[in-house]
């Protein structure tokens, strides 16, 4: 190994101390006066009234059975319409007749 030289030591600078100021004297704890205690007020207990029993549940009703369901008639074939015949001509009209005789007086 080759040695590697080590430079010149660089001198600590002095320590140059402080001053310190004057220590500021703590206050004095002045005691807070405590007032009276309150007493706590007597805990009055609530009467319980007397448990009152629930009614008994009757009986309960059979299930009235369901009627089986009436099947459905079956509807019958539709019967299929005869075809209309053709429309037969009219006739043609007659002679007019005259009225015979004079016609008779309005009544009252």
């Amino acid at each position: 190994m080759i040695p590697t030289p080590v430079g010149p030591v660089t001198p600590v600078s002095p320590v140059i101390p402080t001053p310190v100021g004057p220590v500021t004297p703590v206050a004095p704890v002045i005691p807070t006066p405590v007032g009276p205690v309150t007493p706590v007020s007597p805990v009055i207990p609530t009467p319980v009234g007397p448990v009152i029993p629930l009614s008994p549940v009757g009986p309960v009703a059979p299930v009235t059975p369901v009627a089986p369901v009436t099947p459905v008639a079956p509807v019958a074939p539709v019967t299929p319409v005869a075809p209309v015949g053709p429309v037969a001509p009219v006739g043609p009209v007659g002679p007019v007749i005259p009225v015979e005789g004079p016609v008779g007086p309005v009544g009252p």
